[in-house]
């Protein structure tokens, strides 16, 4: 076990980073069994949560750049999970939406998802985990 400095462990934000971490590596090591990466499955997510979107405002939820999203989109895309297409009332926009196949994922995602936060937030009690959870939203 590794062993941090005192005035590490006194920082609020290298226990967030470090929680972070821990976090996003739970995340990315249960998506493996989905073939996806974190990126996809914010995109599958956002787009079963909210329904159709642009890709820009896709991006901006997401929290990936225009230049990133293109690729993840395309994966998404050929796994069948996501169509993108004319904008239903801007023709010059690009719209995304689940495909049928994508909406049948939706369930397994969020279990998959649901399961690697348990097992991180598994120490704390359903009050400290709601209460985290409210903290967090405020510093967001």
């Amino acid at each position: 076990m590794r062993r941090e400095p005192t005035s590490l462990l006194e920082s609020t934000g290298y226990l967030l980073a470090r929680a972070g971490s821990e976090s996003r590596r739970r995340f990315v090591e249960a998506l493996a069994t989905e073939r996806l990466t974190l990126g996809a499955y914010s995109i599958v997510m956002l787009l079963g949560g909210i329904g159709e979107m642009t890709q820009r405002e896709l991006g901006d939820a997401a929290g990936i750049d225009p230049r990133n999203l293109v690729p993840i989109l395309d994966d998404v895309e050929e796994r069948g999970l996501l169509s993108r297409g004319e904008h239903r009332t801007d023709r010059r926009r690009h719209a995304v939406r689940l495909t049928p196949a994508g909406k049948a994922h939706l369930a397994r995602l969020a279990k998959v998802g649901a399961d690697a936060e348990a097992s991180l937030l598994e120490p704390l009690s359903s009050s400290e985990r709601k209460q985290l959870r409210a903290l967090l939203s405020r510093l967001l």
